[in-house]
């Protein structure tokens, strides 16, 4: 009797020790496009380990440092030198595009069109883009299926930088790491759906939470 217990409480243990979704960094690959900039290519993927399709609320191509707060639907990254992290937020820029003006006019319109979007926008109209990106950004993946992701950032091979008081030299001859993190949230990114809103949202699906964090795989800081 006594056996039997031990090996129940060793199963249960077993069943709340598995995590529904793993999260796994496939390959980091540079490119140097330029003498003075990096281009890192991500491909990660997000496996659902659970017996039926999941749901949860995440902007898989937008990834941010892990020091720039947790409410976000974001995918956070961290960076090792060696096993120790280092803060180095802010050091990666997005790929970059350029546009090209054929007058001043041009710029013009295009700087007024920006002022339009971002500024002049009421509370309400903030309040109602933010539920449409929380919409847009729900995933969903089958039972025991897996979705790949891939996205690029870039870095301008500055290896010193400063955050406040924080000064940090990123050395060419030490390993770097590279670390991806997903808090997956529910009723705090909804928050600011009515009720009505939620039980649609929610209907008929079976969302997740929870902070799941990759592999880590090396990161080309190198010369």
């Amino acid at each position: 009797m006594r056996i039997k217990l031990i090996l129940i409480l060793l199963y249960s243990a077993f069943l709340f020790g598995q995590k529904p979704v793993e999260i796994k960094i496939e390959s980091l690959t540079s490119l140097d496009e330029t003498p003075e900039e990096r281009t890192f290519t991500i491909k990660y993927s997000i496996t659902n380990k659970t017996n039926k399709t999941i749901h949860f609320i995440l902007n898989p191509d937008n990834l941010i440092p892990i020091s720039a707060g947790s409410l976000n639907p974001s995918v956070y990254y961290k960076v090792y030198e060696k096993e120790n992290s280092i803060d180095v937020s802010g050091i990666f820029t997005g790929k970059r595009t350029t546009r090209i003006f054929k007058d001043e006019a041009e710029v013009k319109k295009y700087n007024d069109s920006i002022t339009d979007t971002f500024i002049n926008r009421t509370a309400e109209q903030v309040i109602q883009e933010s539920k449409a990106r929380i919409i847009k950004n729900i995933q969903e993946i089958k039972s025991n299926q897996t979705k790949e992701f891939s996205t690029t950032f870039n870095w301008d091979k500055n290896r010193y930088f400063k955050n406040d008081v924080m000064e940090y030299y990123i050395d060419e001859k030490e390993p770097h790491f590279y670390e991806l993190h997903i808090n997956l949230m529910k009723e705090e990114l909804l928050s600011k759906f009515s009720e009505e809103e939620k039980n649609e949202i929610l209907k008929d699906k079976n969302f997740i939470k929870g902070w799941f964090t990759s592999n880590k795989v090396e990161i080309n800081f190198r010369e």
